[in-house]
């Protein structure tokens, strides 16, 4: 693999991409559900995709605090995406004030460029 190669890899899988969620369903009965509005998992090159697994392009953050991937569901609905965080894996209430993020191979805004281009 050529130098050119390996430093496109590294711009796509380390660049600083942190986003914040916003509440979506605090109702459930099993999830806190958060969204990312307009966002989607990054494009990676077919040769990082097939050796980065999903659950680890992106990692989950309650009040700066590291949540493991099993006390969430991730899922698209439309342009969003979902964190649900499982009620039954915490041992405190999640509530609207708190700071939830999202950091990793995740970019928001791609409807309004999608949407620009064509």
């Amino acid at each position: 693999m050529a130098l050119k190669d390996l430093v496109k890899i590294l711009n796509q899988v380390h660049e600083p991409d942190e986003y914040n969620l916003v509440p979506h369903d605090m109702n459930h009965t099993s999830y806190w559900i958060w969204k990312l509005k307009d966002g989607k998992m990054k494009d990676l090159d077919l040769e990082i995709r097939e050796n980065r697994p999903e659950h680890a392009r992106f990692d989950v953050f309650v009040n700066g605090q590291y949540v493991l991937e099993d006390d969430y569901n991730f899922k698209v609905e439309g342009s969003n995406l979902l964190i649900e965080l499982k009620k039954s894996n915490f041992s405190y209430t999640v509530t609207e004030s708190d700071d939830i993020k999202i950091e990793g191979d995740i970019q928001v805004g791609w409807v309004q460029r999608k949407n620009q281009i064509l």
